[in-house]
């Protein structure tokens, strides 16, 4: 396995100077809704550079993973450390999207946020491509619709790719294209093959419901001018979005099957009145991007099994059970060897237990 370093223009740096990598050092970790990472060692090297791309190849030359690149340094072991940034990290910026609009997809309203980050943050630095893959393509809209008034100042990422990912099933990758000098995003749809979990088999004897951080989100206006409080309603009842135990987001409270209730509350403010409406429905808006930061928070490890983005486990707690729920794969985790680890779910931090 060998490390090579690119500029900008994808020329390799060092006359393709490349370094061979600690085996036993190299980690690579996926993630499909949130950054990536990679560490490895490497020989000496003490060239004085500064590149814009890591590409990890095999030893046949054959691309593996490309990122960007951080500052090699040399250890006191006489060894290169070697760190990579996930080219998703570029789409933490600011941009000023132009409202109102209406899309007629998911895709449409994606590639409009992508092109116009293109536009305003990358600014020709390099060429940029945003590709849906086969099942990710011409999504309908469900409750997480893009809305605004005039001008609204969104990080890309934060506020836009990271909860409809979520929201709508999908998953982000990234690519060094070196053949065709340029970045490729691709967007797929998640949870499409199946696969069963038996945690029995696995020594896992003790999984419980999980209980979401929260379950529970509501936007407000308060209309400082004359101390009234709004909110959305449908028929005449408020929008409260519900997450439930099966990761569902909805606003019907009979479909409540998790609790104690975890609420947050998203509010806006204003002294004028003709805002009220729209920003009635930015707050439920952002109330709703607000809940997806807890659905599918599960953490379930699992070594030995071929997986990806694509997979849909289908967790069954004990023998002769159905289903208990399915969830999305939220890391795969290589080594030098491959494909050493997959977590299911998108909890980083342990499972929380309802016994």
């Amino acid at each position: 396995m060998i490390i090579s370093f690119y500029d900008n223009k994808f020329k390799g740096l060092q006359n393709n100077a490349s370094l061979i990598v600690d085996n036993a050092s190299y980690s690579l970790i996926l993630r499909g809704v949130d950054l990536d990472s990679l560490t490895c060692k490497c020989e000496a090297f003490t060239e004085n550079i500064q590149p814009t791309f890591i590409v990890v190849k095999n030893d046949r030359g054959n691309y593996i993973y490309g990122c960007l690149a951080g500052i090699p340094q040399l250890n006191s072991s006489n060894q290169t450390e070697v760190t990579g940034s996930d080219l998703k990290t570029m789409l933490k910026s600011d941009v000023l999207l132009e409202f109102p609009k209406t899309f007629t997809s998911v895709n449409k309203y994606l590639q409009y946020v992508f092109d116009e980050w293109n536009k305003q943050v990358n600014q020709n630095s390099f060429k940029c491509e945003l590709v849906f893959e086969r099942g990710a393509a011409n999504i309908p809209f469900d409750n997480l619709i893009p809305s605004g008034e005039s001008f609204v100042a969104v990080n890309v990422w934060e506020d836009v790719f990271a909860p409809y990912l979520k929201f709508y099933a999908l998953f982000m990758t990234g690519e060094v294209d070196l053949v065709n000098k340029k970045v490729v995003f691709h967007i797929g749809a998640s949870m499409q093959i199946p696969m069963s979990i038996r945690l029995w088999e696995l020594g896992v004897e003790n999984y419980g419901k999980w209980i979401a951080d929260v379950n529970e989100t509501q936007g407000y206006v308060l209309n400082t001018s004359t101390g009234e409080i709004f909110t959305k309603e449908e028929d005449g009842k408020e929008i409260k979005w519900i997450l439930n135990s099966k990761n569902q987001i909805t606003n019907n409270p009979a479909l409540r099957d998790i609790y104690p209730i975890k609420r947050k509350i998203v509010v806006k403010e204003t002294d004028e009145e003709n805002k009220v409406q729209s920003l009635i429905d930015e707050a439920a808006r952002e109330a709703l991007e607000l809940l997806t930061d807890s659905m599918y928070n599960e953490n379930i490890e699992i070594e030995g099994i071929q997986a990806d983005f694509t997979t849909r486990f289908n967790i069954i707690v004990r023998r002769g059970e159905a289903v208990y729920k399915s969830l999305p794969c939220g890391e795969l985790h290589y080594d030098s060897a491959g494909l050493k680890k997959v977590q299911i779910g998108y909890r980083f931090t342990g499972i929380q237990f309802l016994l």
